[in-house]
């Protein structure tokens, strides 16, 4: 057991027996007049119907009891809302990146839980901005320190869901205040202009030294921080902090380019500020800045030719490996999580979730979507913390909230390719199919948008075309709907309406993917065959 895994547990006893001793433990019920109704989070009633080759209805609703299972209703440590804890004997305290990332799978069952969450972070974060990285706020042998910041792509993918105004209006402050500390002297190299991190706000979480490693997965979030930040930014009407943000974004990303790239081996590595030279890890974050085109364009292809070639990732026999497999930190933890050595090999859904996102950003939806197959297939009815790679066994937590959050997403978002966004009042139905789903029917039923409506959305795709039709069931809705198919190596000759006839459509390029888009209005129902070129 590590030292920090003792602090925690002995942490725990702690305040369980002070609790106890005032007769307010946190795991005790309440009286009845304060006992809160649990949330829904997994009810047959909120629940979408999944019809998916190799994934049953139950495999997938329980993914949802999962997290149910984590989901802590009399929160403390400063939490004022109910919210998502990770899981296993980790306990009932909340933790900043298990939080952020458990939203990007219960915003889909239970949008006003989702929104009180962002409520629990603003309630902890500290006069400087900082939002620690878990409720005890105390790591033996690191200075106090944050989380790997995935909160603000979080917090934008539900906020662009709410009706809420008044909540957009004070999260966008919370996020700001927090993309501020990022660039603050606590973090901010000024010299490379490269922010640097210390334990959890990178993994593996080496580092105990404050402002000596800038690592690659933390300074893609906090770009993405100014990315997302900007976009709330506009939605209020904020020009001049929206600019703000960009420019942030725009340095950030030059940054990562000049500091980060080593060329000969066509990798983006950690940079050691103080000895101002590259780490030798080959970390899985080095496709990291596939995300928003952050790495120069013609670097795609020495990145997409590491990715792809087994000896380094593993992309020939399964999802993602944490450090390449030729790196000599490469380790398979068989057990409870250890820190370093079970980020240091081993397969997990955070990993794998944002080189997904990054193929789909360069245009690279051919590999997105089969690297997405495979996380899903892989971690179905499996989520645990993480896998050993070997054997693909579960290891860890054996009922994990974050994997069971992003293999929703994963499925939801990235190979169903929905996205409901009040800010532009659109619903956006852009699936993604891996080859080997040629030839299957796919289904999503009764998907509950924060709206009250459902959606139904059913997929048959063939070598010659794909038919995507949608029902949306329920009231009147003023969001537009858009149904797009991407494509790599292929043209799409037509796209024809349930009476076959021809319809017209928008054609874009994404680098090497064309994007063919059919929007209807606000009609609630369409069917669209994309026909393929010979």
């Amino acid at each position: 057991m590590t030292p920090f895994k003792r602090f925690f547990l002995l942490v725990l006893i702690i305040i369980a027996f002070d609790n106890y001793s005032n007769a307010s433990c946190p795991n005790m019920v309440p009286p009845a007049d304060s006992v809160r109704k649990r949330e829904n989070v997994n009810g047959d009633n909120v629940v979408p119907v999944l019809t998916f080759p190799g994934i049953t209805q139950a495999d997938f609703k329980d993914a949802f009891n999962v997290l149910n299972e984590c989901l802590v209703m009399d929160p403390g440590f400063g939490f004022t809302y109910p919210f998502i804890a990770p899981g296993g004997h980790y306990g009932q305290c909340w933790w900043q990146l298990d939080g952020s990332i458990s939203m990007q799978g219960t915003k889909w069952v239970n949008q006003k839980f989702s929104e009180n969450m962002l409520r629990g972070f603003a309630a902890v974060q500290k006069p400087d901005g900082r939002i620690p990285l878990y409720g005890h706020d105390n790591v033996p042998n690191f200075p106090t320190c944050s989380s790997l910041p995935k909160l603000f792509r979080s917090a934008y993918d539900v906020l662009k869901q709410s009706q809420d105004k008044k909540l957009i209006a004070e999260t966008y402050y919370t996020l700001k205040n927090y993309l501020n500390w990022w660039f603050s002297d606590e973090r901010l190299d000024k010299e490379s202009g490269l922010i640097t991190g210390i334990f959890e706000e990178s993994f593996p979480p080496f580092e105990n030294r404050l402002k000596a490693v800038a690592q690659v997965d933390l300074n893609v979030e906090v770009l993405a921080g100014c990315h997302y930040v900007a976009k709330i930014a506009d939605y209020l009407g904020l020009k001049e902090d929206a600019k703000k943000f960009r420019l942030l974004e725009k340095g950030l990303k030059q940054s990562i380019n000049k500091y980060m790239w080593n060329e000969s081996a066509g990798a983006f590595y950690a940079y050691l500020v103080n000895e101002q030279k590259l780490d030798d890890k080959l970390i899985c974050y080095t496709f990291d800045p596939f995300r928003h085109q952050i790495a120069s364009p013609e670097r795609f292809p020495a990145m997409t030719n590491m990715l792809t070639d087994n000896r380094y990732f593993n992309w020939d026999e399964n999802a993602l490996t944490s450090v390449s497999k030729t790196d000599k930190l490469y380790n398979e933890t068989v057990g409870d999580y250890n820190g370093n050595p079970a980020w240091s090999g081993d397969i997990w859904t955070l990993r794998n979730e944002a080189v997904i996102e990054g193929l789909e950003d360069i245009g690279r939806y051919d590999l997105a979507s089969e690297l997405s197959l495979k996380t899903v297939k892989m971690f179905n009815a499996n989520y645990t913390e993480f896998l050993k790679t070997s054997d693909a066994s579960g290891q860890g937590v054996k009922r994990y909230a974050w994997t069971a959050a992003q293999y929703i997403q994963i499925l939801i978002e990235n190979i169903f390719g929905i996205d409901y966004n009040r800010f532009t009042k659109t619903i956006t139905i852009r699936p993604n199919l891996s080859s080997l789903l040629t030839g299957k029917d796919i289904a999503l039923e009764k998907l509950m948008l924060p709206d009250g409506n459902r959606l139904n959305i059913y997929i048959a795709s063939t070598s010659e075309s794909v038919k995507v039709k949608y029902k949306m069931t329920g009231q009147t809705s003023n969001m537009n709907i858009v149904v797009a198919l991407p494509v790599n190596g292929k043209n799409i000759l037509t796209v024809t309406d349930a009476q076959n006839q021809t319809l017209k459509f928008l054609k874009s390029q994404q680098n090497s993917a064309a994007i063919y888009q059919i929007n209807n209005g606000t009609k609630k129902t369409g069917i669209f065959n994309f026909i393929f070129a010979r």
